[in-house]
């Protein structure tokens, strides 16, 4: 019995740990944030937030190998403009997309693949920066 216990305990504390709260993290328009995936910003003044999903696609050419291709990488982010309207992008390295009035620009994604690891989900940092867009 006391076994069973002690194994319900640690079963519960491991879900505890699981349930982690999303960070925001407020910018000014214009300024680069590096996200974690799971992470958000947030941009008071154009009223929108934008969470790095996940990196999708990593092509890029291992640092530690001479490539004739230098590859390419892509994130999904969530561009939220209000409360209910939420939608998912796809963004190269260099790439933009359009959430209202605004640009969010994926500035670069961190780390660089090595030939001899491969990159854990959670190791990936998006850097943005949102930016009033052009319109005409």
């Amino acid at each position: 019995m006391n076994r069973l216990a002690v194994f319900l305990m640690c079963l519960a504390l491991t879900g505890c740990g699981a349930a982690r709260t999303q960070e925001t993290t407020a910018v000014d328009l214009g300024a680069e944030v590096t996200l974690a995936p799971g992470t958000m910003v947030s941009v008071k003044a154009a009223g929108i937030t934008v969470r790095f999903v996940a990196v999708t696609e990593d092509s890029r050419c291992p640092r530690d190998v001479t490539c004739i291709w230098a590859g390419e990488v892509k994130a999904r982010l969530e561009i939220r403009e209000s409360a209910k309207n939420a939608s998912q992008v796809e963004v190269l390295e260099g790439g933009s997309a359009a959430a209202g009035a605004c640009r969010v620009t994926l500035v670069r994604i961190e780390p660089l693949p090595m030939s001899t690891a491969k990159i854990a989900a959670q190791d990936y940092r998006a850097t943005l920066r949102i930016d009033r867009a052009n319109l005409p």
